[in-house]
């Protein structure tokens, strides 16, 4: 097994990071198979399996799905059934990688546990996301649960009430979900990558708690002679301090200053706040308060950047969506500013459909592919039974048991 990885060709035709690998995509829900959307965007060849019948309800299934199973091929089974279990391992022995959202009690008893997996596919990668678990074992370690609870356990629904009395839920979609996913595909990362490095057959992990920790890890360390934790929370909140804040200005619209005070000398250039670094600190804020009320968003931003001040206007979504959407056109959209939106009108579900572009990472010496839309589930249940070598009456069989299915409704969104 080599011990360094070789120099990069550059005559080497460029193709995506993962081009060749080939998933399985256990998850549901947000976390998990969010986790594995980013890998088809790099190239790989991703396959959703779900229950032949639906486990959840359909905004827990096809409307999150819409976004997360872009780019995966969606195959129907009930892997506890006789013709389910010989379909599951038969996709665990063709795959590269399997990810799955599970808890290790779950995990253990669908075979999928280290010993277990190691006799169906000794080469396989496993990687798993949770709710509680962590370096060590803990209470809650086998506990099912979601992004709420998380919030609740971890401190971020009082953070974002402002006191223990009156907590409050966080954005419901995805708070700690999405942050989840990326740590779950940073973890598929360094898996793929010990493997190929020194062929170490590991089993990458991460959870939501863990994340919820992660993100607050500036107010989990004490010490002598710490100041007070008394990092702004609440809905009242407007900033850090005054140079880090939301500011209102004539037009109606907030503007969020990001300065520290190595930016202070800049700002005697910008035209209305030239006093700044001259004004008191326990004043910059009713001095910035009053100015921003001069002008509208739009002028500060021209002046704030002219200067090369930290700045943004505060728009919605739907707002951002129609500035930056465009007609789907196959391309990523990480040629593009901030934002990228594609608008679907041949979406699969029949309805015209507008999604955010997977532009969050730009490489430079690789392509990253603009993934195809969701498909119905079970779509490709028979396509993925013909890949493996099942033939055409073997599959009408299956089929017929129940077992199998390629549709959970008639209808792409069921009513």
């Amino acid at each position: 097994m080599p011990t360094t990885i070789p120099d990069a060709d550059e005559n080497a035709p460029r193709t995506g990071w993962l081009s060749g690998l080939r998933v399985l995509d256990l998850c549901n829900v947000i976390a998990g198979p969010h986790s594995v959307s980013y890998l088809s965007r790099f190239g790989a060849e991703v396959i959703k399996l779900d229950p032949a019948q639906p486990m959840y309800d359909s905004w827990n299934t096809v409307l999150y799905g819409i976004s997360q199973g872009r780019g995966k091929r969606s195959i129907l089974a009930d892997i506890k059934s006789p013709h389910g279990r010989k379909l599951f391992e038969d996709l665990i022995k063709s795959v590269d990688l399997i990810v799955w959202n599970a808890t290790d009690s779950q995990i253990k008893s669908v075979g999928l546990d280290a010993e277990s997996l190691r006799r169906i596919n000794p080469e396989a990668l496993f990687c798993k996301l949770d709710c509680f678990s962590g370096v060590r074992r803990g209470v809650r370690t086998d506990y099912i649960g979601y992004d709420d609870l998380v919030q609740a356990t971890t401190g971020i629904m009082l953070r974002f009430g402002g006191a223990m009395h009156r907590p409050e839920e966080h954005a419901h979609v995805g708070t700690i979900d999405v942050m989840c996913g990326f740590g779950g595909a940073l973890g598929m990362a360094a898996a793929l990558y010990q493997k190929h490095r020194f062929g170490r057959i590991g089993r990458g992990r991460t959870s939501l708690s863990a994340n919820s920790g992660l993100l607050q890890i500036p107010f989990c360390f004490d010490y002598r002679r710490r100041g007070l934790f008394d990092e702004p929370s609440g809905p009242e909140s407007n900033g850090y301090d005054a140079l880090t804040r939301f500011y209102s200005t004539a037009s109606g619209v907030y503007v969020l200053l990001s300065a520290d005070e190595a930016d202070l000398p800049r700002f005697a250039s910008v035209e209305g706040l030239s006093d700044l670094p001259d004004v008191p600190e326990e004043d910059r804020a009713t001095y910035l308060a009053t100015a921003f009320q001069d002008q509208p968003a739009t002028e500060w931003m021209a002046r704030l950047r002219a200067a090369d001040i930290a700045c943004a206007i505060c728009e919605n979504l739907e707002a951002l969506r129609a500035e930056n959407s465009r007609p789907a056109d196959g391309t990523p959209g990480t040629t593009l500013g901030s934002y990228a939106f594609s608008t679907f009108a041949d979406h699969p579900s029949g309805h015209t459909i507008t999604q955010l572009d997977p532009y969050a990472v730009r490489t430079a010496a690789t392509p990253v592919t603009a993934p195809t839309s969701t498909e119905k589930f079970g779509t490709s249940t028979r396509a993925i039974l013909r890949d493996l070598g099942y033939g055409d009456s073997a599959i009408e069989k299956m089929l017929a048991s129940g077992q199998i299915s390629e549709s959970w409704s008639a209808e792409y969104l069921p009513s």
